[in-house]
């Protein structure tokens, strides 16, 4: 870019949560700034993340979306279509407007900045940060669409690209997520979750932050937990999360969980309660951070940031964790979906301390080596640069 007009990005998210997504897109807007970058975000409605995005430079704009996802809930899926083209056409008005350089979306089931993208005739990038469902035929042909419609194909890890195709097209890349350590731990309080909290400095707490979606496998976790409070009574289940928009019944379904396995005084739902800029202290707060998803993750955000902080790590073992944790060294992989092998970890960690220890201060040397923020801008600066450079 030496010598020409700073890059404009626009980019394309279809939630204003604060999942894994959204909080990759707002380091990544901030990352890309100090490179001179002008970013313009388009987001269906307000949202936590909207002033950081401002605070990084960012213009955001609204525009109706959803994202598209496999309820089964008529009134969901049917709003989805009745408004699809009415909001695609009113993103693909904001793009000519703004003039980018790139349009870049950011979720594999984000449809609209690809067609708005063609409409507009602007270069698009289509960000697979989901594992795309096995579904006969529709998935052979979602995977033409997102091939058709993208001059690059960004992909977290090479599972994300799996599913979709059986050989990665020739504009597929991989690059995983970073995380701005210095940044995060700015301002760490590694004991303000037991303050909030009023627990102990002995009491153990097993630890997830995640959006409560049944592919996260939280009740995977609290049939964990309540095998491994048998050992451990006095170890407490914290959950950092809340359910999305259409998934309120699942958040449900763990409460009544916890009700049938008579452990509701040991488990903690915390719901929205912290904001991003807590999650340091939240992830410091945890005696061991857990991943339970019972189908395979993208690539696993929160993995590095409980890293960051020394929080030994347990993740299923599938997807991007595989590429994230050097199992038995900097964290430790189980079986999807199995809670005993998830319980034996969790206890083996509890039971251990100084392994446990071992393990977290292996976890932060390995973040800071390979999931950095300098990495991550030149190899993404690397990619706009290709998706923008003529064919």
């Amino acid at each position: 870019m030496t010598g020409a007009a700073p890059r404009h990005v626009l980019y394309v998210q279809p939630n204003s949560e604060v999942g894994g997504s959204d909080i990759a897109l707002a380091r990544t807007v901030e990352a890309m700034a100090g490179t001179g970058q002008k970013s313009t975000v388009v987001l269906p409605g307000d949202g936590p993340l909207v002033q950081r995005l401002r605070d990084a430079g960012a213009s955001v704009e609204f525009v109706p979306m959803q994202q598209l996802r496999t309820l089964r809930s008529l009134r969901y899926q049917g709003r989805y279509v009745a408004h699809f083209l009415p909001s695609v056409f009113r993103l693909a008005r904001v793009i000519r407007i703004a003039q980018p350089d790139l349009v870049h979306s950011n979720s594999l089931f984000c449809l609209y900045g690809a067609f708005a993208a063609a409409l507009a005739r602007k270069p698009h990038l289509w960000h697979v940060r989901e594992m795309a469902p096995q579904v006969p035929v529709l998935t052979a042909a979602y995977a033409l669409m997102v091939r058709s419609l993208s001059r690059t194909i960004l992909a977290m890890s090479d599972p994300c690209l799996e599913p979709l195709f059986r050989r990665p097209p020739a504009q597929s890349v991989v690059m995983p997520d970073a995380l701005d350590a210095p940044s995060f731990l700015a301002h760490l309080d590694r004991d303000r979750l037991r303050r909030d909290l009023g627990l102990a400095s002995d009491v153990p707490i097993i630890g997830t932050a995640a959006r409560l979606d049944p592919w996260k496998g939280i009740h995977i976790l609290i049939d964990a937990a309540a095998k491994v409070m048998v050992r451990h009574p006095q170890a407490v289940l914290v959950i950092a999360g809340g359910a999305p928009a259409g998934l309120e019944a699942y958040e449900a379904e763990l409460k009544a969980q916890v009700q049938r396995l008579g452990i509701v005084t040991r488990v903690l739902f915390l719901g929205w309660r912290y904001r991003l800029q807590d999650m340091a202290d939240v992830m410091a707060g945890f005696t061991i951070f857990c991943h339970s998803a019972i189908q395979p993750e993208p690539f696993g955000l929160v993995l590095i940031e409980a890293m960051s902080v020394g929080t030994p790590v347990i993740a299923a073992n599938a997807g991007g964790p595989r590429s994230i944790i050097e199992d038995g060294r900097s964290g430790i992989l189980t079986t999807p979906g199995a809670a005993d092998d998830l319980a034996l970890a969790i206890q083996s960690l509890l039971d251990d301390p100084i392994r446990a220890k071992e393990i977290g201060a292996a976890g932060a040397a390995r973040q800071s080596a390979e999931f950095s923020i300098p990495t991550f801008v030149q190899r993404l600066s690397d990619i706009y640069d290709r998706t923008t450079r003529d064919t």
